[in-house]
């Protein structure tokens, strides 16, 4: 059997069960469902962007934090190049299974000795250097290592620049 509107029932084809007839959808219905369907397909798609975004952003971050911390540890090891120092420990800790960035610069100090004060090489480059410049007694030369660190925010110019003004000064 099958209600109809007001509650009438007829009898009709037999297996006693009931039909529901559902009215007809309007094409503004169906073009709003259509429209919904693709603004979620559209937020989707955006979700998914800004979580990849996320993700380089989150690789940004660590990538600095890492860098911050390498360059600690260098410093702390009295890098003479900071710069070089740096890259070095970078190269190492990307060949680390478990990346450690104090045994890192550990292992740079004694591979190469010359990049740190208190290696063979460091006094003796560093020296002639400052010692040139105490000769010279020029602060003109100061000036300039000061403008040059000052203009291009390079560490190691401004660590050449501090070493030569502490000799002479």
């Amino acid at each position: 059997m099958s209600k109809v509107d007001g509650g009438q029932q007829f009898g009709g084809g037999g297996g006693g069960e009931a039909v529901e007839t559902r009215p007809p959808v309007s094409p503004e219905l169906l073009e709003e469902e259509q429209e919904a369907q693709a603004e979620i397909a559209e937020l989707k798609r955006t979700v998914a962007s800004l979580r990849e975004e996320l993700a380089a952003a989150n690789e940004a971050v660590a990538a600095v934090e890492r860098r911050s911390q390498i360059e600690q540890e260098v410093s702390r090891a009295n890098a003479v190049d900071l710069e070089t120092a740096c890259l070095l420990t970078e190269v190492a800790i990307a060949g680390m299974d478990e990346p450690d960035v104090a045994i890192a610069v550990r292992e740079l100090r004694s591979k190469k000795p010359f990049l740190f004060a208190g290696g063979s090489g460091a006094k003796r480059t560093g020296g002639s250097l400052m010692s040139a410049m105490v000769q010279r007694g020029r602060s003109e030369d100061l000036d300039t290592m000061a403008g040059e660190a000052r203009a291009s925010g390079d560490r190691g110019a401004l660590l050449r620049y501090l070493q030569a003004r502490r000799a002479c000064c």
